[in-house]
């Protein structure tokens, strides 16, 4: 049974590829300190211990907003680990899961822990932000959910994490996913929606009264709970052959609500936020 590390959700930050790269590393070295990661199956582990465990490493790189309802991309890059055991096909996974560590479950249904990523925001990624707070790079740890009402053809998954600052807030994410397979060719697809609680929103969309006299642009707002964005995401994937595959993905999220009415979205960003990634991965034989 297969483990995986991956890329750890959506919203990929950062105007250039090391910070962002720093992150992923920072995250994987986290997951790996509760064990391997595994989004799939609580008895992964036991598989390194099998002979002809197989081994897959490699890395996505891609393109995303650099801060929540930005309107200016930067380039990230995440590294990619997973294994299994050698009588087992390549398990599908989405691009925009969160980090997960199973602690029960089979191929029908799963649950355990979660790792996301929650972007931080500076003068760096925008001049025209000068009076808003700096929000620092920090991460959300939680608890998600998978069920396969059809196995290997439809997903549905839930996540939900908090930030590990007290001032963080709660952030659930939802996702179904349908898959297709054609040849060595798979395709998938599926809409996503974002919530948030009330210390999230205002994180990332308040604007404090203090701000607009620095920042004319931006006027006094206070950002609610509920509703963050809504959208959709599809991939492909392709097995060129036992040991090598290539994954392209493309996410499309719209803010909405207190989000979208922000000032910072409304007169320095936009609602509109999209994402595209593209990677391979390399698989191998630990013990032949």
């Amino acid at each position: 049974m297969s483990g995986e590390a991956m890329w750890p959700g959506k919203g990929p930050v950062g105007h250039a590829l090391p910070r962002r790269a720093v992150r992923a590393m920072a995250g994987l070295a986290a997951l790996l300190a509760f064990g391997w990661a595994d989004t799939s199956r609580a008895d992964d582990l036991s598989a390194l211990f099998d002979p002809g465990t197989i081994i897959s490493v490699g890395g996505l790189v891609g393109s995303g907003p650099r801060f929540q309802g930005g309107n200016k991309a930067g380039l990230w890059g995440l590294p990619y680990l997973s294994f299994r055991r050698p009588d087992e096909p390549r398990e599908w996974w989405s691009p925009d899961d969160g980090v997960g560590v199973s602690l029960l479950g089979d191929a029908h249904a799963q649950a355990g822990v979660v790792l996301d990523f929650r972007e931080g925001r500076d003068l760096k990624d925008d001049r025209r932000l000068v009076g808003l707070p700096k929000l620092p790079v920090t991460i959300g740890l939680g608890l998600y959910g998978e069920v396969w009402p059809i196995i290997d053809i439809l997903r549905l998954r839930a996540e939900l994490t908090q930030g590990v600052r007290a001032d963080d807030g709660l952030v659930a994410k939802l996702s179904a996913d349908l898959i297709g397979r054609v040849g060595r060719l798979t395709v998938s697809g599926g809409p996503r929606v974002v919530m948030a609680d009330s210390a999230a929103m205002r994180l990332d969309f308040d604007v404090p009264v203090g701000t607009s006299l620095l920042n004319p642009q931006l006027t006094p707002f206070r950002a609610s709970a509920g509703l963050r964005s809504v959208g959709a995401t599809l991939g492909a994937s392709y097995d060129w052959s036992a040991d090598w595959q290539t994954i392209t993905s493309v996410r499309y999220d719209r803010l909405v609500r207190s989000a979208e009415a922000s000032p910072i979205v409304r007169r320095i960003g936009t609602a509109d936020q999209v994402t595209v990634s593209t990677g391979a991965v390399y698989s191998f034989s630990l013990n032949p």
